[in-house]
C-alpha cells in the first residue's frame, strides 16, 4: 500500500486520504506498495533541492508555464559559479522574490512518489488523477520520481 519514506506532518489531511485510497487500489490491481520520498517542505528544503538542480531542470520543473522571475537569478548565480549555487543563495532569491508560485510541497499539497520499482507508473498516474491529483512525471528532467499535486488544496505563495 502505502510507504512513508518521510513525515505526514504538515501535509493535508485529505490529500493523506486521497492518496491512501490510490494506493490501495494501486495494491489491490497486483502492483504493490507506493513509497513517499517527500511531503511538505520549508522555503529553506525547496532552495536546497533547487539548488542542486540544473538550469535545464529549473526550466523543466518551474518554468513550463512561463519563467517566474525567480528563475533568472537562479540560472544567472549557477552560470557565474559554473555550477550549483549555494543553498543560502537560492534561499535568498526565493525569499526576496515579489511574486512567483513555487511549489504545492510549500504549502502541504504535494508528494513525490518513488519511481524505482513501481510495476506499473501509468496505472498509478491514472489512480491518482481519479482521487483529484494533477501528477508530472519528473523522470523527464532527470529526476526519479512522480510528483503528485492535490488539485482540492488552494495554492499559496509562501515567502519564508
Amino acid at each position: 500500500m502505502l510507504d512513508w519514506a518521510c513525515s505526514t506532518t504538515g501535509l493535508a489531511p485529505e490529500l493523506v486520504a486521497a492518496l491512501e485510497r490510490a494506493a490501495a487500489a494501486y495494491a489491490a490491481a497486483g502492483h504493490g506498495t507506493v513509497t513517499v520520498t517527500s511531503g511538505r517542505r520549508t522555503l529553506r528544503r525547496q532552495a536546497e533541492l533547487m539548488a542542486a538542480m540544473t538550469p535545464v531542470q529549473l526550466d523543466a520543473l518551474y518554468g513550463r508555464h512561463g519563467e517566474p522571475e525567480y528563475l533568472s537569478p537562479l540560472k544567472a548565480r549557477w552560470a557565474a559559479v559554473g555550477g550549483p549555487p549555494d543553498p543560502a543563495a537560492v534561499y535568498d532569491v526565493l525569499a526576496g522574490r515579489r511574486e512567483g508560485y513555487i511549489s504545492s510541497h510549500l504549502y502541504g499539497a504535494a508528494v513525490d512518489l518513488a519511481v524505482d520499482g513501481l510495476a506499473d507508473s501509468a496505472c498509478l498516474t491514472r489512480l491518482l488523477e481519479a482521487e483529484g491529483f494533477t501528477v508530472l512525471d519528473e523522470r523527464d528532467a532527470g529526476i526519479p520520481c512522480l510528483h503528485a499535486t492535490f488539485r482540492a488544496c488552494p495554492p499559496e505563495i509562501v515567502r519564508a
